[in-house]
């Protein structure tokens, strides 16, 4: 792998035998903005890992309705859902911008032998990673009104893909352009316009700012309340 890239998650868990025998199987590819990596239902072939930049996952309703589940960072899996059982891919995966993925081919885990082995445990263990988001991803997506629905989408999002930063002399932590506000729309079941709403009402409670197109969260704790708020 190139100098420079924020090795996956899942590949540092494995001894470096394993990992020199699944990087056999993988290839780094540079993805323009909006590319589409996979399509939802397709046949699962490759596991995914980002290098550099973001991906976003999304998921097609039986009735047209597009919901954003996750934004993948550098570093992260995506695409595990079938590589052990080889079921289709469970949603849409593109781009944000350039990226660089690691594509692994599944053909590593299909091999006997105690390296293949090693490599389908640490899968195994991304899915239960994956599974873990989407129930947490559940929770936010029925809560009953779209404040409950956008505090907690805020909060999963900080803490997958927020960076601290320094604002009128206290370290806060934001969310940066990568997340704009259709995003948090189609993660939360609200129109761009309610959501915009909402962040400005935060704003003026001091819960948040927005500024440059971050939102800078400055009262992590309120923004807790009102994620438990269900009166």
């Amino acid at each position: 792998m190139s100098e420079g890239l924020v090795l996956p998650e899942g590949l540092l868990e494995i001894s470096p035998p394993a990992l020199a025998h699944a990087q056999r199987f993988c290839r780094l590819v540079t993805m323009a903005d909006n590319s589409v990596i996979y399509y939802q239902d397709d046949p699962s072939e490759s596991l995914y890992f980002v290098a550099r930049g973001h991906v976003r996952l999304s998921y097609i309703s039986e009735d047209g309705l597009v919901t954003l589940n996750s934004i993948v960072p550098p570093g992260r899996s995506f695409g595990e859902a079938g590589a052990l059982e080889g079921f289709g891919y469970c949603d849409t995966a593109f781009s944000v911008g350039v990226a660089e993925v690691i594509v692994m081919d599944l053909a590593c885990i299909a091999q006997s032998g105690s390296l293949a082995d090693e490599i389908r445990l640490a899968v195994a263990r991304l899915i239960a990673r994956r599974y873990r988001d989407h129930v947490d991803f559940t929770r936010a997506l029925y809560r009953p009104n779209l404040g409950l629905r956008l505090s907690y989408s805020l909060l999963r999002l900080l803490d997958l893909l927020g960076n601290d930063i320094r604002y009128r002399g206290r370290t806060v932590r934001c969310l940066g352009p990568v997340v704009t506000q259709r995003d948090l729309g189609a993660m939360a079941r609200g129109t761009r316009e309610n959501v915009n709403k909402a962040l400005r009402q935060w704003q003026k409670e001091g819960i948040l700012a927005l500024e440059d197109r971050h939102i800078i969260v400055l009262d992590r704790a309120r923004l807790e309340q009102v994620s438990l708020d269900v009166e």
